[in-house]
């Protein structure tokens, strides 16, 4: 109607109900956060899950349904969970194998390899005092980050 129309009354009706409807909006997201976060167990995992669903990433998982293996389908889970395991057990046996064959017999005793790849003594570490007001200074020097939209439920916590 207010797109229609050239009534200055119904524009400023629709203006005012627009924002109120906002902090109305804002409001109800506010609460319901907050009583999600108050709610749970691990508030730092429902905080970013909150973050996540309001920028809107989501995760989204892939389930696998068949799998071809030697131009046979499998579709039984089990079966194709299964094909997986042993797949993965079967290459950390066959990089072992692999491995095996270059290495160097006196690199395999742990006090033989530091000694050959560490000749030189390392640098002695110093350690210098500093104040409360040092520390500070530094900290405060330091550039904050600055985040998009209202956060206000995070500062409630």
């Amino acid at each position: 109607m207010c797109r229609c129309s050239n009534d200055l009354n119904l524009k400023i009706y629709y203006k005012r109900y627009c924002t109120v409807l906002s902090k109305v909006i804002l409001n109800a997201k506010e609460v319901h956060y907050n009583k999600i976060i108050h709610g749970s167990k691990n508030k730092m995992k429902s905080t970013w899950k909150i973050i996540n669903e309001e920028k809107g990433k989501t995760n989204s998982s892939i389930d696998i349904q068949s799998l071809i293996i030697n131009n046979n389908v499998i579709m039984n889970q089990n079966k194709i969970a299964n094909i997986f395991n042993n797949y993965f057990i079967s290459i950390a046996d066959t990089v072992n194998s692999d491995n095996s064959k270059h290495i160097n017999t006196s690199m395999t005793n742990p006090i033989n390899y530091l000694t050959n790849n560490f000749r030189r003594p390392f640098p002695k570490i110093s350690c210098q005092y500093a104040s409360t007001y040092e520390i500070e200074k530094i900290i405060k020097s330091l550039r904050t980050k600055n985040t998009c939209g209202t956060m206000k439920f995070l500062i409630t916590l």
